[in-house]
């Protein structure tokens, strides 16, 4: 819809739960997640600055990249923590839990079920445990440490990824036999009042290494469902969201993550990020 006259919250309005491809700005979009992170040319995103490190032959290896002392330094011990929810006020499940970068306030009711899981296994036990369905030492990305091979493993897909984009130019991984939702970045909405900014679901890669390009903007896939949450978030619709109904998160709180994300904000005790070239 880029030369539709027409603004997101009217696509959101007009085309509820119809797939749309938009044009976001890339400052707009944020990793999926609690961290708050923005996309775009002035991002801190760890992914950026590694690619950029790499492309300008800053760092020798993964150990001394800006990915590398994110995972050093963000290493939540719970769910309440990532999320930047005071402990002492936190529901007992957010504090028993490892920090899950997929639950947020508005979260399925199915992440709660994985919460409860989450909880009754301790963080030594799921990292010893190479066979673990909750491998969250690995998989979940925002938050560390990390092995080294992982590390490793994310900037070689940064690197090849922008070869492949500087060469052929964004493609959206465009074989017409792909599904389209693997096709583009699918981003959800998050609306406030009149403004929207953008969760990047899937195509993490792709708008970091826009962004280390220095795009502005992204055609990204809209009102895409997927298990992890709404496709679009509504602030105004807090009070209904399945966690807060439910008491695992205050409504002050779920309010707190909403903006805090919306407005490219991290939580409390989040690390100084390193910039390439520092």
């Amino acid at each position: 819809m880029r030369d539709v006259a027409i603004t997101i919250p009217e696509v959101l309005e007009r085309y509820a739960h119809c797939p749309s491809i938009v044009e976001c700005p890339l400052a707009h979009c944020r990793w999926f997640g609690p961290t708050g992170l923005a996309y775009g040319r002035e991002s801190l995103h760890p992914y950026v600055q590694s690619l950029l490190q790499s492309l300008r032959g800053e760092c020798r290896s993964y150990k001394e990249s800006c990915l590398a002392h994110y995972w050093r330094s963000w290493t939540p011990a719970t769910l309440a923590q990532s999320l930047g929810i005071d402990g002492d006020s936190a529901h007992p499940l957010l504090n028993a839990s490892p920090p899950l970068s997929n639950f947020m306030p508005w979260s399925d009711i199915r992440q709660f079920e994985t919460l409860k899981a989450a909880a009754q296994t301790s963080r030594g036990e799921l990292a010893r445990d190479p066979d673990s369905p909750f491998r969250f030492d690995i998989a979940v990305r925002q938050v560390g440490p990390k092995p080294d091979w992982f590390g490793e493993l994310r900037i070689q897909h940064l690197v090849s990824l922008h070869r492949q984009i500087t060469s052929e130019g964004y493609r959206h991984r465009a074989s017409a036999r792909l599904q389209y939702k693997h096709q583009y970045v699918v981003v959800d909405g998050m609306v406030r009042d009149s403004e929207v900014r953008f969760l990047v679901a899937a195509g993490q890669h792709r708008a970091s290494v826009l962004s280390a390009m220095g795009q502005e903007g992204v055609p990204a896939l809209l009102n895409v469902s997927h298990k992890r949450g709404p496709s679009v978030i509504r602030r105004s619709e807090a009070e209904n969201w399945p966690l807060v109904r439910l008491g695992i998160i205050s409504l002050p709180d779920a309010l707190d993550v909403f903006d805090r994300v919306f407005e490219g904000r991290q939580p409390r005790g989040f690390p100084t990020l390193m910039r390439a070239g520092d």
